[in-house]
C-alpha cells in the first residue's frame, strides 16, 4: 500500500490478454467474465464510431484480493486522443477475473490488458436510439460515480444471500442502472454475475435504492438519464463486523500541506529529525469520515508522529463506495503516512 505523502458476431473482435506486472506469485490472475462484443460496442467512443474509426487501447490494472480491476491506467491508445482508452476502462466494472495466489491466499497483482477495436465496416453516422440493433452505442454512460450516499457495510452484510452465507462463499456482481430524478438510480439489469445461482444479483439489485449520486455533472448537465455500471464486492468477511476492511480507498478529502506542516511533531524538529512514517488503524463513519483512530505503528518511535496523525485524522474522507464495489461506511481502514520535516527559510 502506498504511503500518502505531503510535503510540508458482429464484424467486431476483442483481443483479451494479460500480463502479470506485481511481484511474482504462485498463480496469476484469470478471467472469470469477459465482455461481449455488444458490451464493446456501448462504450465506443463516439466521434470514432460516427467517423468508421476503429482503435486499439492498453490498460493497465491492479486485481484486487476479490478479484475486482482497480486503479486502472492507460499505458497506450492508438489513434492518440480518439478516446479508446477511456473507452477499455469503462469496460472494466464488467470484468470478472480470480485474483491472484501466493501461498494459497489471494493477494493483489497487476494485469495489462490490450483491446482491440476493429474498424467498423462502414462509417455510421449518427445512430438514434434503438436503430440497427446498438441501442447502447448512443447512451451516455458515466463511471466512477462520487455517490453522494451508498450502503454501508451492514447494508451490504443484510442483503448477503441466505445459501451464499451458509456456504460463506463470495460473489461479484455489475448492475446496470440508469439515473432517475435526485441523483437516484433504477432501471438496473444484471451485466455480469460469478458465481451464477447464489442470489448475488438479487442482493445487489436489492441495495440500489440506498445509491444517491450526483443530481448534475462538472459542466453543469444533467445526469437525467445517464447510464451507470455498479460493481458490487461480496466477501464472506464482511459478515464478521471485525474483518471489514475496505479495499483501495478512493479519497474525497484529505488534509491540506499546510494542516501537515503545522503538525509536525515538536519533538522531532528537536531531536533534528526530518522525516516520519505513521499507520493508522480507522474506522470509517458516515459520509465516509474516518474517525476512531489508531496509530499502529510509527517512525521514529517516541517523537510524536504518531498522535500527529490521529490529531489530523477528522480531516480524511473516502467515497462511500469503492470502484471495486465495496461499502466503506462502517468499514475499517489503514492510512498509511509519510512526513517530512517543513522546509524553513535561511536567512
Amino acid at each position: 500500500m502506498s504511503s500518502i505523502y505531503f510535503p510540508a458476431g458482429l464484424a467486431l473482435a476483442i483481443a483479451w490478454a494479460s500480463t502479470a506486472l506485481a511481484e511474482p506469485v504462485a498463480t496469476e490472475a484469470t478471467w472469470l467474465k469477459r465482455p461481449r462484443s455488444e458490451d464493446l460496442l456501448s462504450v465506443w467512443p463516439t466521434e470514432a464510431w460516427n467517423r468508421g474509426m476503429g482503435g486499439k487501447a492498453t490498460i493497465i490494472c491492479e486485481v484486487s484480493l476479490q478479484g475486482a480491476l482497480r486503479a486502472c491506467t492507460v499505458e497506450s491508445e492508438s489513434p492518440t486522443g480518439a478516446g479508446f482508452g477511456r473507452a477499455a476502462i469503462a469496460l472494466t466494472p464488467q470484468l470478472l477475473m480470480k485474483a491472484a495466489t501466493l501461498g494459497g491466499k489471494p493477494v493483489v497483482s497487476g494485469v495489462r490488458i490490450p483491446v482491440n477495436f476493429p474498424k467498423p465496416e462502414v462509417a455510421t453516422g449518427t445512430r438514434l436510439p434503438g436503430v440497427g440493433g446498438f441501442s447502447g452505442l448512443t447512451r451516455k454512460s458515466v463511471s466512477d460515480v462520487p455517490w453522494v450516499t451508498a450502503p454501508t457495510y451492514g447494508d451490504v452484510a443484510a442483503a448477503y444471500p441466505a445459501k451464499a452465507r451458509t456456504k460463506q462463499i463470495g460473489g461479484r456482481v455489475t448492475l446496470d442502472c440508469t439515473f432517475k430524478t435526485k441523483g437516484r438510480i433504477g432501471d438496473c439489469g444484471v451485466l455480469a454475475e460469478e458465481p451464477k445461482g447464489e442470489g448475488f444479483g438479487g442482493a445487489a439489485k436489492s441495495l440500489v435504492d440506498q445509491f444517491v449520486g450526483p443530481t448534475e455533472f462538472d459542466n453543469g448537465s444533467s445526469t437525467l438519464g445517464v447510464s451507470t455500471q455498479i460493481p458490487f464486492t461480496f466477501t464472506a468477511d464482511m459478515l464478521d463486523a471485525d474483518k471489514r476492511v475496505i479495499g483501495k480507498p478512493q479519497w474525497r478529502a484529505l488534509p491540506t500541506g499546510d494542516q501537515f506542516a503545522g503538525g509536525y511533531p515538536a519533538e522531532a524538529v528537536k531531536a533534528g529529525v526530518n522525516a516520519g512514517r505513521v499507520v493508522m488503524s480507522c474506522g470509517v463513519g458516515g459520509g465516509g469520515k474516518v474517525e476512531n483512530c489508531v496509530a499502529t505503528s510509527e517512525q521514529p518511535a517516541g517523537l510524536g508522529f504518531g498522535a500527529a496523525a490521529v490529531a489530523l485524522s477528522g480531516a480524511f474522507q473516502v467515497t462511500a463506495w469503492t470502484a471495486e464495489g465495496l461499502p466503506t461506511i462502517g468499514g475499517k481502514i489503514r492510512v498509511p503516512i509519510r512526513y517530512e520535516a517543513p522546509e524553513t527559510e535561511t536567512p
